[in-house]
């Protein structure tokens, strides 16, 4: 880096190493083409590797077996095993977008909260409850 980038970066307020990226020169890589938002549990279909969000790409898969994408079959009866949890796409989306992560933790816990039914992901973070529960049964 020169030193005149260096002294530029340094009075925007980027350091060196540090860039500033425009959020809608990406937008289009981190949003669902099913929905039109940003991706929520970001899923990806392993025959094509377009990603959606998961209760999208889900909802497609029920009346669709192609990607809505690029229409490539996913698979002719199990298209729902052809999918995958994408953790990578999902904490840069929550990484770009700020506020996004918190957003949508309150609203899937105010859904549940509504339905009286108790959230999925308050379960995978109660990891010790299984082994106690385990424990008790062998008693």
């Amino acid at each position: 880096m020169t030193e005149t980038s260096a002294a530029l970066a340094t009075v925007s307020g980027v350091s060196s190493g540090e860039r500033k990226i425009n959020i809608c020169s990406i937008n289009e890589m981190i949003t669902c083409k099913i929905c039109s938002g940003y991706l929520v549990d970001a899923t990806t279909v392993t025959e094509c590797l377009h990603t959606f969000c998961k209760s999208c790409i889900v909802k497609h898969l029920e009346d669709n077996i192609h990607c809505p994408e690029c229409e490539v079959m996913i698979h002719q009866s199990h298209p729902l095993d052809y999918i995958a949890f994408d953790r990578t796409m999902q904490d840069i989306v929550y990484k770009l977008v700020p506020g996004l992560e918190d957003s949508e933790y309150k609203r899937e816990r105010e859904f549940y909260e509504e339905r009286g039914l108790p959230c999925p992901k308050d379960m995978e973070l109660e990891p010790g409850k299984e082994e106690e529960e385990e424990e008790e049964h062998d008693e």
